[in-house]
């Protein structure tokens, strides 16, 4: 048997927000499958790609501002955090003032905020992965932030995307509509 590298792309939770069994399912399905195939001797890479980058974190982050003030000293639970970033889209969705502020880049205080954000979650996700044995490597959407720039640039260039109400879209040729 040839050994061949294979990627297996797990549960995929929301950073702010607690797990479901959607997700508990999906990591059972996706360890037993690396487990499986590392029996037969494959590099197998179990990346989990967290959802911890957009505007959902200049929601939840504003909100914090207004609502729990020393939300840079001092973390909320991921319980917590799950309840604010509801409050927080509701106000989104309500408050034009509120969507202004939290789509702005954020400053120093606004990064902390958000990795602290982050590390909450990572905590509370990995008590679980830990209980079930599970071994993953995260991948945030952040780590990909950086690396979209010039693979945008490059597909602009060689005129594959197209411009949708802001938006950058690549139609491949099997799913165009005609």
């Amino acid at each position: 048997m040839v050994r061949k590298r294979v990627v297996v792309d797990f549960s995929s939770p929301n950073v702010a927000k607690e797990m479901h069994v959607g997700h508990l399912r999906s990591t059972i399905i996706g360890d037993s499958i690396c487990r499986l195939l590392e029996f037969f001797n494959h590099d197998v890479l179990r990346i989990n790609h967290i959802g911890d980058w957009g505007t959902q974190f200049g929601m939840l982050i504003a909100h914090l501002q207004d609502t729990f003030p020393d939300y840079a000293k001092k973390s909320a639970s991921i319980s917590d955090l799950q309840a604010f970033y509801k409050e927080s889209k509701k106000r989104f969705d309500t408050e034009e003032d509120f969507k202004a502020r939290a789509i702005c880049a954020g400053d120093k205080e606004i990064i902390k905020a958000w990795q602290d954000i982050c590390d909450v979650s990572r905590r509370d996700f990995q008590v679980i992965y830990d209980r079930l044995g599970v071994k993953i490597i995260e991948r945030g959407e952040s780590f990909y932030q950086q690396r979209m720039v010039a693979i945008v640039e490059e597909l602009t260039k060689g005129k594959f995307l197209e411009e949708d109400d802001g938006r950058k879209i690549m139609w491949s040729s099997e799913n165009s509509i005609e």
